[in-house]
C-alpha cells in the first residue's frame, strides 16, 4: 500500500476553489457593512433591523475565520482544522438566526435557504478535509 505525504492534487484544488468561495464571503460581508439601506426596498429594510450587532460580529467571524482555516489548509497547518470549526458554529449559529430567528424564510419564502444551506454543506466539507488531513498526516 502507497502512502501518500501530501493531498492529492484533485483534493488541493478543491481546497483552493474553496479559499476563493471563503474570499467571495469576506466581500459579501465587506458589501453588507457599507451598503446604504435606503437602496433597499422597505421589505428588505425592515429585515435587516431584525439582525443585532452580534449578529455582524459572527458573521464576520464565519468568513473571517472560514478564509483563514482554508488558506491554512492549503498551506497544510494543523491548527486549521481548529479554525475551521470555529468557523462552522459561526456559519450555523449565523444561518440559524438568519433563516428562523429574523425569518427570512417567512419573509422571502423557502427558496431564500437555498444559499444559506449551500454555505453550511461547504463549511461541514471543510471541516471533513481538514478531519482528512489529519487522519492521513498531511499536515506539516
Amino acid at each position: 500500500m502507497k502512502t501518500e505525504l501530501k493531498p492529492p492534487q484533485w483534493l488541493q484544488i478543491s481546497v483552493i476553489l474553496l479559499f476563493i468561495w471563503n474570499l467571495v464571503g469576506i466581500f459579501a460581508f465587506v458589501y453588507d457593512l457599507i451598503l446604504d439601506p435606503n437602496t433597499l426596498d422597505e421589505i428588505r429594510q425592515n429585515f435587516r433591523t431584525n439582525f443585532p450587532l452580534w449578529t455582524k460580529i459572527v458573521y464576520g467571524l464565519a468568513v473571517g475565520l472560514g478564509s483563514l482555516g482554508t488558506f491554512g489548509l492549503f498551506r497544510l497547518k494543523s491548527w486549521s482544522k481548529g479554525v475551521l470549526a470555529i468557523s462552522l458554529l459561526c456559519v450555523i449559529i449565523q444561518m440559524y438566526h438568519s433563516m428562523f430567528i429574523a425569518g427570512a424564510i417567512e419573509i422571502f419564502g423557502a427558496s431564500i435557504a437555498i444559499l444559506p444551506a449551500v454555505v453550511v454543506i461547504l463549511s461541514l466539507t471543510l471541516v471533513w478535509i481538514a478531519q482528512l488531513y489529519g487522519r492521513k498526516g498531511w499536515f506539516i
